[in-house]
């Protein structure tokens, strides 16, 4: 399963490209602006109402299903992905890790088919299947030929509604999980995110890891999960995005008929919380050769039209090989091997980050720079050349990512599960190109100025890390 806990976390080096890629099309949201929707005619039928949107179409069935598809003409593919408006933030404090754990159970046999059945006709029907678990979504999603439609969507269905969550299957996938756990302490340039986030949002449900409490993870049943399937689980929590070689009054007439038994309900809708962020520093000391450092502070949420900015400073200040960062700190001085900056942002808040992996005898070099390069870009702004390149990078990604089904559908169904309207890859484009570098500029004043919270996972006792990090903030 792809977990994406940390997608957020991962740097554009070779090893992790694709999880990038990933990260930036699964946070991709735009927010509504009436000028660069595509407008089409509503129209009401039995199975709902539809809107034609020019690049894409939605339906809204009568049950609360929304369905949101783009169609492809030079493709023979379709991905197609189920969206559920639930994840690790709105668990309650005895499921922590359930919406995670849920996503591996909805593999585990329904009640016509057990694991086995399931792997073999998807890997029957030549499709590729998968899905992860965030802190506001989970999606199960397929690639595969066009004319496996039918049998693709009937599968996902059936583990959608029909999943048993039988004792006899919890226990043997429970050991799995907290593998799953286990390898994600054993990675500090993963875990270190963990320990930031907890830390920064200690007081918001945000920040909570997605993989959950590993003792209750150990004691989830049967009934722990139809629990919460119930409670998050209906129609109005469901969004089914398709991109590709797709007919969408098709995909609305198999919806109708696929989820028939599927509990009902209307979206949940969240409510903004004051996330209180906590500016301090906390570290875990364990026997590592590199020591993980991330420095940060609270962000835009998902719904602020600034993020066409926000998005842009990230880029110039870690977003590439001729960022600020990079340059002045692994380029210049050799003292990493990691470094970028990476922002994420949530429904009611956001965060913005700054990885770098390094020795333990430069965690307090490194700290000063990179605070010393955050306070930089709020005092002096930046070059036109700067933004320049920053914008075309971040376009480049966005038109590049067109040319792929899981892309387009990654970006549809976040967009609509999160409550954004949709617009077109090209609108996106102009918004980003729109940047100004006034705008950067007062995003850089309003944020990164905020007294950073520090994570730090590393062989230096707690006390001295403390004495180093302290040192490195104050000299800034």
């Amino acid at each position: 399963m792809i977990d994406d806990d940390n997608l957020y976390s991962f740097p554009f080096h070779e090893k992790n490209m694709c999880k990038l890629i990933l990260k930036y099309l699964y946070e991709s949201i735009e927010v509504f602006d009436p000028e660069c929707v595509l407008k089409g005619a509503n129209v009401a039928g039995q199975q709902g109402t539809t809107e034609d949107l020019g690049f894409c179409k939605r339906t809204v069935l009568d049950n609360g299903i929304t369905v949101v598809s783009e169609h492809m003409d030079d493709v023979r593919s379709i991905s197609l992905g189920l969206w559920m408006n639930t994840g690790s933030r709105d668990e309650k404090p005895d499921q922590a890790g359930l919406s995670h754990f849920m996503e591996h159970m909805t593999f585990k046999g329904t009640n016509t088919r057990n694991a086995f059945d399931i792997n073999r006709a998807f890997d029957g029907l030549g499709a590729e299947s998968n899905a992860f678990t965030g802190k506001e979504a989970t999606c199960f999603y397929a690639r595969f030929v066009d004319e496996k439609l039918s049998d693709v969507f009937e599968i996902l269905a059936d583990m959608l509604v029909n999943s048993t969550y039988t004792n006899e299957t919890i226990e043997p996938e429970r050991k799995v999980v907290l593998e799953e756990i286990a390898r994600s302490y054993d990675a500090p340039d993963d875990y270190v995110f963990d320990l930031f986030t907890k830390t920064l949002l200690a007081h918001h449900p945000l920040g909570k890891p997605v993989l959950g409490d590993k003792d209750l993870v150990a004691n989830f049943n049967h009934n722990d999960c139809m629990r919460y399937k119930n409670e998050h689980y209906y129609t109005g929590n469901l969004c089914v995005a398709a991109s590709g070689h797709v007919d969408h009054d098709e995909l609305v007439e198999m919806c109708s008929r696929l989820f028939v038994k599927m509990n009902k309900g209307t979206k949940q809708v969240r409510h903004a919380q004051d996330a209180r962020p906590s500016h301090t520093f906390v570290s875990d000391t364990r026997d590592t050769q590199q020591a993980h450092v991330v420095v940060g502070m609270p962000w835009l949420s998902v719904h602020d039209p600034r993020r066409y900015a926000g998005y842009t400073l990230s880029q110039i200040l870690g977003g590439s090989m001729s960022s600020r960062l990079f340059t002045e700190v692994r380029e210049k001085r050799g003292l990493v091997y990691s470094i970028y900056a990476s922002p994420v942002t949530f429904s009611d808040t956001g965060i913005f980050t700054v990885y770098a992996g390094t020795r333990p005898e430069n965690v307090g070099e490194v700290i000063r720079l990179v605070c010393e390069e955050l306070k930089k870009i709020a005092r002096d702004g930046v070059s036109e050349e700067e933004l320049s390149r920053a914008t075309e990078s971040v376009c480049g990604q966005i038109l590049l990512g067109e040319e792929s089904t899981i892309t387009r559908m990654l970006r549809l169904g976040r967009l609509q599960t999160l409550g954004n309207d949709l617009i077109c890859a090209d609108d996106m484009v102009e918004r980003y190109r729109s940047v100004t570098q006034d705008d950067v500029q007062k995003i850089a004043k309003e944020y990164l100025l905020e007294p950073p919270t520090v994570a730090l996972v590393s062989s230096i006792e707690k006390d001295k890390a403390q004495s180093i990090v302290n040192e490195a903030l104050e000299s800034n």
